[in-house]
């Protein structure tokens, strides 16, 4: 089972003092949320993925990119309608997903899929990456238990493959932050897997996932400004 492709590109804007090319704790800024999200940031670089950003109408808009939300004396005067969630893409992070979205059931709501996303800073494009994105498709949804169910699959999936400890690293010694590109696989296996597409056949799109032509859950993203 894979994640499908989804049909739209994600904008996100950055903060201009945000650390995009040399990050020195991509992992541990997260904690001043809680605790659990840092293990979540750090289990998604182990992975061989990135943590970006949540919005939810509980937590607002946090993470690794909108890291000054976490040190705002008063709250954001926006209201984030429905679950959102992105993370930078990796085959391991994909599968650690997948396998939450099943303990999680059909009954939760939530959706999963890839697509790009593009990095802004002050109008200068910053570079475009593959993501994870899950959403819910109930605009008031309360992620608390799903990111314990997250955690939870994301460290078995370290524990099966063996943890690289990749986020110590980048936290001891710095990140050097950089985008997967869209087609990450070898050139052959990437010029098969567009053939393969191209049949548009119910077979093939189990092996390839399917062109993007599938849309966005709704309220992804969506916010409304508090007056």
């Amino acid at each position: 089972m894979i994640l499908p492709f989804w049909n739209s590109e994600l904008q996100v804007e950055i903060s201009p003092c945000f650390p995009f090319g040399r990050d020195y704790c991509p992992v541990s800024v997260n904690r001043f949320y809680s605790d659990e999200l840092r293990e979540i940031a750090g289990s998604c670089m182990d992975l061989g993925g990135e943590f970006f950003f949540m919005a939810s109408p509980l937590t607002g808009c946090v993470g690794s990119f909108p890291r000054e939300n976490f040190f705002r004396y008063q709250p954001d005067s926006v209201f984030h309608l429905g679950f959102l969630m992105i993370m930078g893409y990796s085959s391991q992070l994909e599968k650690a997903v997948i396998l939450s979205l099943g303990a999680a059931g059909a009954e939760s709501g939530l959706n999963a899929g890839i697509t790009a996303c593009s990095v802004w800073n002050r109008g200068i494009f910053e570079g475009a990456a593959k993501v994870v994105v899950i959403a819910a498709d109930n605009p008031f949804y309360d992620c608390a238990e799903y990111l314990k169910l997250l955690s939870h699959v994301m460290n078995d999936v370290k524990t099966f493959i063996g943890n690289p400890g990749q986020s110590y690293y980048a936290e001891k010694f710095g990140y050097s932050r950089f985008f997967m590109s869209w087609e990450d696989e070898s050139p052959y296996d990437s010029a098969v897997s567009r053939v393969i597409a191209e049949f548009e056949l119910d077979a093939s799109k189990e092996i390839t996932g399917g062109p993007p032509n599938e849309d966005f859950p709704p309220f992804m993203g969506a916010a409304v400004a508090m007056r």
